[in-house]
Parts: structure tokens; sequence; C-alpha cells
């Protein structure tokens, strides 16, 4: 049950940075980067798609976003066809999934990733994503290659799990969080959407923040742990740090 809501969740913070202790990226959403330049950037756990009633973006992140020069996210789609292709190779166990977190819902259901577009657009920030369609399908065929039980998928269990990481969420419990993906999803799934493609965005995130002011959106998962964006950039020698909010 709960390895299928954090399929969803994942799919639809000055010292010296080399001897910055464990327990300081255990909590925050939102972060500093300095770049060995200097330069000033920001990253951001989102959760993908939350309800609009429970959750608000803080005006510290929305400014944030205005006054940067890139918007990065995970992925960004530029075109239709795009976006038709990455719908058609959307897992059927996630669009079961989905189905049954609307039904609590409805349409008070809202993208993050979308709202944070929107604020770009507006306030004329240029738009980049980590990753390409290709990439994003690539993911997808390899999660559906797992064997996913039908019985899993007892709504009223799920909805609560999904209740749960809303609270999560909203503590800004960002290794807690990461410690939750590996128990409830495993390490093969995590290994997938979390570690093998923190990795893959490093050298990208390391190629914006060194030669512009950026604001980086991802999954909250994305974060926290030993392998996640944060210690990866700590292990290279940037500078981080929490901005509360």
């Amino acid at each position: 049950m709960k390895k299928i809501l954090h399929l969803i969740l994942f799919l639809l913070p000055l010292v010296s940075c080399t001897h910055q202790d464990k327990t300081d990226l255990e909590n925050g959403s939102l972060w500093k980067i300095v770049s060995k330049s200097g330069t000033e950037s920001y990253i951001f756990g989102t959760l993908h798609l939350y309800p609009e009633n429970k959750i608000t973006l803080s005006e510290e992140v929305i400014a944030r976003v205005e006054s940067s020069n890139k918007l990065v996210l995970e992925s960004h789609m530029t075109n239709e066809e795009e976006h038709i292709r990455i719908a058609t190779e959307i897992p059927d166990f996630l669009l079961k999934s989905f189905t049954i977190i609307r039904s609590e819902y409805g349409y008070g259901l809202v993208s993050m990733e979308s709202q944070f577009t929107e604020i770009a657009k507006d306030s004329d920030v240029d738009i980049y994503g980590l990753e390409s369609s290709e990439e994003v399908i690539k993911t997808m065929e390899t999660v559906k290659k797992i064997p996913i039980s039908d019985s899993i998928f007892i709504a009223d269990e799920m909805l609560q799990d999904y209740k749960e990481s809303l609270k999560l969420y909203q503590r800004e419990s960002i290794q807690e969080f990461k410690e939750t993906l590996i128990i409830q999803m495993g390490n093969e799934i995590t290994q997938i959407l979390v570690d093998n493609r923190n990795d893959a965005w490093l050298k990208k995130i390391i190629s914006f923040i060194e030669n512009d002011k950026i604001f980086i959106a991802v999954g909250i998962g994305h974060l926290g742990g030993e392998k996640e964006v944060l210690k990866l950039l700590v292990n290279q020698g940037y500078q981080v740090e929490r901005i509360r909010i």
C-alpha cells in the first residue's frame, strides 16, 4: 500500500560544508546553496500532488522563485507531444492509485510544479529541467518491470498513508521522509526513483548554480539522507543553509 503511495509522490540549508553535521540536514524544505563563486541559489522540496486546502506555498518560497534567473524542475516538457508520450507510459497501478486519492479530494488536488511554472512565467523566469522526457520514460519503464500486487489497493489504507505523508511534509521532515521511502518502497524502487536520479542530476545542478542564480524544485524525498541532493552537494564542498518558512 505505502509502496504505491510513494510511487505516486515521485512519478505524477554558513558553515563549512565539508564539516557540516548530518543532523543539520534532517529538517527543512527550503535551502540556500552558495556556489564556489559566491552566487546564492535555492533548492526546495516539493510535494508533487497535494490538496490545496492542506498546504500553501509560503511567500518566502514564492519570493525566492521570483528573484531567481532560472527555475529548474525535475523535468520540463515544452510541448503537448511530450506530455502525451509521458501520459501513455504511466503504469496502470499509478493511475489506479491516483483515482483512489482523487475520490477523497476531488479536483482540489494541486500540482506544485505547475504552481512554480506559473510563478516563473509571471516573473519572466526561464524554466529548465534536470531530465529529458526520454529519461522520464526510461525510469517509468524500469518501474513497470517491478511486480505490484493488486491486493494492496485498499482505499482506506492508501488514504491514511497519504495523509501521514502530508503531515511529514508539513513538518519539513526530509530525513524521516526518506527513511519512510526506504521502508515502504524498498531499496530497489527507492534506488530507481531517488538515488539513481540524484546521481544523474548532480553535474547538471552544479553547472546551473555555478553559472547563475537558480531556484531548484524537486520532490522532497530527494533532499534527505546520505545519498540525496543536499548531501551530494555538501560532499562536493558546497555551502548549504536552511531557510525557515
